[in-house]
């Protein structure tokens, strides 16, 4: 297993991966230009608090020295191989990566699969997600693929790289600020992705990823 001190892992017992790849601050630069991209509120929090309920796998980037630098460089590319050996060795066979929203984004929650390659359970988790998050938030819409116009098909996301590489199901969740800042809101989010994975394991528990994929030379 990689072992970088600035990415966490939680081992846990079932078939599910929960990841927060910016838990922590991030030194950027674009165009010459430096600037740092502030750590997503309580997304490591949520992967801590959902592993401790329900036995699923976290990881998440911390740092209690300021943003992390080289970022794209090197450590996003150990986080990518960490997660690599966690399908392979783990039996996981569904990843959540969960990212935070600006509060003025229209949506309380938004996701996506990323999908270069289709799975089988697409259609069952997309509808049990829908349906789990209709039961708590009643009052709220769904929202799904926000940001393929903004950002296009997602090709350097978490979700896109375990979808293309190993051929099992991932999905990228965007949760709006506003929910991290309401306990009641923040507690319904943990209800309602404890639920949905409790019961996607429930269904899948023996899911295995595909031998010929997991071992794909591409994968790096």
């Amino acid at each position: 297993m990689i072992k970088h001190e600035n990415i966490k892992l939680i081992k846990g017992s079932g078939p599910v991966l929960l990841s927060a790849p910016h838990a922590a601050p991030i030194r950027k630069t674009v165009q010459e230009r430096s600037y740092v991209r502030m750590a997503e509120k309580r997304a490591d929090e949520l992967v801590k608090t959902l592993c401790e309920k329900n036995g699923a796998w976290g990881i998440f980037t911390a740092s209690e020295e300021g943003p992390l630098d080289g970022w794209q460089e090197s450590i996003y590319g150990k986080y990518k191989k960490t997660v690599k050996n966690l399908i392979q060795n783990e039996g996981i066979n569904l990843v959540i990566d969960i990212h935070g929203a600006k509060k003025t984004r229209p949506f309380y929650i938004d996701y996506d699969f990323m999908i270069p390659n289709k799975h089988p359970h697409d259609q069952y988790v997309e509808k049990l997600l829908c349906n789990t998050f209709a039961s708590h938030f009643p009052a709220e819409e769904l929202s799904n693929g926000f940001y393929r116009k903004i950002k296009g098909s997602g090709k350097k996301t978490l979700t896109y790289y375990v979808r293309k590489y190993f051929g099992i199901p991932a999905i990228q969740l965007e949760i709006n600020k506003t929910i991290k800042e309401s306990e009641q809101k923040f507690d319904k989010l943990i209800h309602v992705l404890y639920s949905f994975i409790t019961e996607y394991e429930n269904t899948f528990t023996g899911v295995q990823p595909k031998e010929e994929v997991l071992h794909s030379k591409e994968a790096r």
